[in-house]
Order: C-alpha cells, then structure tokens, then sequence
C-alpha cells in the first residue's frame, strides 16, 4: 500500500529500497512459507518503500514461487552455488544475483578467478547484476586487484559484515579497508550480514560488537575523501547522536550528505544491505526519529 506518512527526500534517497529480506538465512531462518508472507506483509506496509529484495538459494526460487500468495511477482537477489541454474517463474522475477569467489592468495589470482567466474555466468546469469562476495583476510594488495578485476568483469562486491558468532564479525579496520577500495576502484557493494541496527553496538544478547548500517552508509558517503584511518573512525562510532538527517540531508558530525549525493552512493557506491529482519531496522529508525512511528 501506498506509504501515508511523509518521507523527508533525504530520507528517502538514503533509505529507498536499501533492505534486502533474507528471513531464510540465520539467525532468523525461517521457513520458506514464513518468510514468504513476511515479505509479502512487509510489501504491503507503511514502510514498503525501504524494502529490496527476497534473497534466496537458486535451488529453492520454485518453492518460493509455491509460497507467494499475491499477484505482484517478487523481485529477488538469487545466492548462486556455482552449477544451478536460475529457473524463472512467474510470480518470482530474478533481479540480481550473489555468488561467492574462491580466490588463491597469491598475485594475479583475482583477475583469473573473476575471469573464470563471468565465463561461467555466462549460462547461469546471463545479462543480471552480479554481486561477488570476496573472502575475508585479504591483503591491502590482494584487495586492491580483486577489486579491479571485479570492475573489469562489470561485477559489484559483496561484504559480510557479521554472523552468529563474534568470529565471523570483520574488524573496524577489515570494513574500512574493503569500503576503501571499493569506492576507490568504483565497484559499487553489497553488505550482509549482522547489520540489522543503524549503529555500531554491543549487543547483549549475542555477547559481541556489531556493526551498524549507518555507518556504512556513512563511511560510503565520504570515502572519497579520507584515508583509511577517517573511515575506520566512521565504520567504529558508537554514538547514535552522531548521525542524522536534516534540511541539508544526512549527517556523521561535521560532514554532512546531501540528497543529490546520497542518491549517488545508494546508485553506485551502498547498493543494499541484506537482513533477516525487515521490522527491526524500521523499528530502530524510528526510535532515532529519523522514520516516523505508524
């Protein structure tokens, strides 16, 4: 249904579409028929607007496609394992897909695996965005060249931000060095995982920090005038009062993002962020006063 209430345009050029539903995936994993009507209730809401896409397995598109009960087809970020085939439906259209790179350490490497990865899309995801999600712990110049490789392909990146243990939680500096050069080789990314909450936090009940989507948003705003270190600073803040939105757009501190940069980034730098939870980013949003209460 139409959004009632009224959306400040810095608002929603930072927050259009930016949540991408994974109610499959922990911790929430839910199944299939759960998550379906979640989405499809979340579609219906005063909120619809921030909703991405439904993130699922390719082997699983037709049993999402058995459990939408509207008419309205689904858009859909498909998780490629590297030898199913993307099976369309009618009521489930594939926007985008996701698929892991297995990359050798060593120089040269990720211009030859990338390479072998667009070959072998070339017949499971012909023509679809393609977001690649690089492994953890790569060197500054490991990083530097996948990310080129992955402009070279016409290939966006994708960061896992976090998971169910502190184990899987990149540290500030792995964030801001993986934001870093990304803006840096103009390959627009995805972010994953853990960033159900706008800011950096302890959060109590799972025993660690995690990391917040605000200040991804922010670290992608103003990358491409810092060092590392100034990034690694927004990536780090834990100040809710830090951030916000006025008449002149969105704020961390003193530097401030207007609406015509903020569509930018969410086009071409912070493409989304995937959730397993609709509600709870909403719902945080609107206790910082940024989205107004239904």
């Amino acid at each position: 249904m139409p959004d009632s209430l009224p959306i400040p345009t810095a608002v929603r050029a930072a927050f259009e579409r930016i949540v991408d539903y994974a109610g499959l995936f922990p911790p929430a994993r839910l199944p299939m028929e759960a998550a379906a009507a979640e989405y499809e209730r979340e579609r219906d809401g005063p909120h619809a607007w921030m909703l991405g896409r439904f993130v699922v397995p390719a082997a699983q598109i037709e049993a999402l496609e058995s459990a939408i009960k509207g008419s309205d087809a689904v858009p859909l970020a498909v998780l490629l394992d590297g030898d199913t085939a993307i099976a369309t439906t009618p009521r489930a259209r594939v926007e985008s897909c996701e698929i892991a790179l297995r990359l050798d350490r060593e120089a040269g490497a990720a211009r030859t695996a990338v390479r072998a990865l667009r070959k072998g899309l070339s017949t499971l995801a012909p023509a679809l965005p393609v977001a690649v999600e690089l492994p953890r712990g790569l060197s500054s110049t490991l990083l530097a060249e996948a990310m080129g490789a992955l402009a070279e392909g016409g290939f966006a990146a994708k960061f896992r931000c976090g998971g169910v243990t502190a184990e899987k939680t990149p540290s500030v500096d792995e964030v801001a060095a993986f934001v870093l050069a990304a803006v840096r080789a103009h390959v627009p990314f995805k972010a994953t995982a853990g960033l159900h909450h706008p800011i950096r936090h302890l959060n109590a009940g799972a025993g660690f920090v995690m990391h917040g989507f605000l200040n991804m948003l922010a670290a992608a705003c103003f990358a491409p005038d810092l060092d590392a270190a100034m990034i690694a600073q927004i990536v780090a803040e834990e100040d809710a009062g830090a951030f916000g939105f006025d008449e002149r757009g969105f704020r961390w501190r003193d530097d401030v993002a207007d609406e015509t940069l903020l569509k930018e980034v969410r086009a071409r730098r912070f493409l989304s962020f995937g959730s397993c939870s609709f509600a709870e980013p909403v719902e945080d949003l609107a206790a910082l006063g940024i989205l107004r209460s239904q």
